[in-house]
């Protein structure tokens, strides 16, 4: 359940539970890491949205709010300011994954290496 505004932070494993037992529920997954991190290995099923993008705010304008977002950046600073960006467009259910990618691998959660 979200917090009171919409957004919430969630441990790697919190949020590799929450992907698991609440399927019914579309949830999509964005990084926005850079090209290259995005390249290097990324959680499987996510999408990539540059955060550094000169239009990345109107990228995310676009995006449908009437489902779960998680979030995530290499170590959790774009991530939460992904999150809170999301939140003022109007979105709310949008999860940041605490300590992004780095922290995702750390505890063996599973990735993709394309």
């Amino acid at each position: 359940m979200p917090d009171k505004d919409g957004c919430r932070e969630l441990s790697p494993r919190e949020c590799s539970d929450l992907l698991s037992r609440d399927r019914e529920r579309p949830c999509r997954i964005l990084d926005v890491r850079t090209a290259d991190e995005f390249r290097g290995g990324h959680l499987i099923g996510a999408g990539h949205l540059d955060f550094y993008r000169p239009d990345f705010r109107q990228c995310i304008e676009q995006k449908d709010r009437t489902i779960r977002y998680l979030v995530y950046c290499r170590r959790g600073v774009r991530g939460q300011k992904t999150m809170e960006l999301m939140h003022q467009c109007g979105f709310r259910d949008v999860v940041n994954i605490r300590g992004g990618y780095e922290n995702w691998v750390s505890q063996g959660l599973p990735v993709q290496n394309d």
